[in-house]
């Protein structure tokens, strides 16, 4: 039920996103791009040189009592408050600027494929934690290698980008 509300939450948050990039669309085009170009350069060299920026977020995680509450409800409150995004820490800026770039340069479709993508995202990393054996392990790598692992998503997002950008 966890990675169900985890997908339901971040499609939502998708169809959000989308439908807020068809708002944006009355801002003529050149304004939209030039005014995302700075922001994603930005982000992207802190991103690339292993300092991301500190964005505001809700820092705060869901609360651990929800999954007992009940064996349906609460795994599945507790993914889709995740999904969203709307209460977790995300130490990357990177989810940020994905939903300013759907909302000055895409719309719809790219706003659920945004939400499937983070969906899936969110759902691996507890999947693979509870897979290793060593989830206490598995936590003091990821943390040793935070810096790298942001800058492979920053390298991958630039890649994304480019070749989104080529496509059009």
């Amino acid at each position: 039920m966890f990675s169900t509300g985890l997908m339901l939450g971040a499609l939502l948050a998708g169809v959000i996103t989308g439908a807020l990039g068809g708002l944006a669309s009355i801002i003529p085009e050149p304004v939209r791009l030039w005014t995302l170009a700075p922001v994603v350069v930005v982000i992207l060299l802190f991103e690339l040189a292993g300092r991301p920026l500190s964005l505001p977020q809700n820092r705060r995680l869901v609360p651990q009592d929800v999954i007992p509450r009940a064996s349906f409800s609460g795994p599945l409150q507790f993914g889709f408050e995740m999904g969203t995004g709307v209460r977790t820490f995300t130490p990357t800026a990177l989810p940020q600027l994905l939903v300013l770039i759907i909302v000055l340069a895409g719309g719809l479709g790219p706003g659920l494929l945004a939400g499937l993508g983070f969906g899936v995202g969110r759902t691996l990393m507890p999947l693979s934690r509870a897979l290793s054996g060593d989830p206490r392990g598995w936590d003091t790598k990821l943390l040793a290698s935070t810096a790298w692992v942001g800058r492979l998503c920053a390298a991958a997002f630039l890649l994304s980008l480019l070749l989104v950008g080529i496509s059009i």
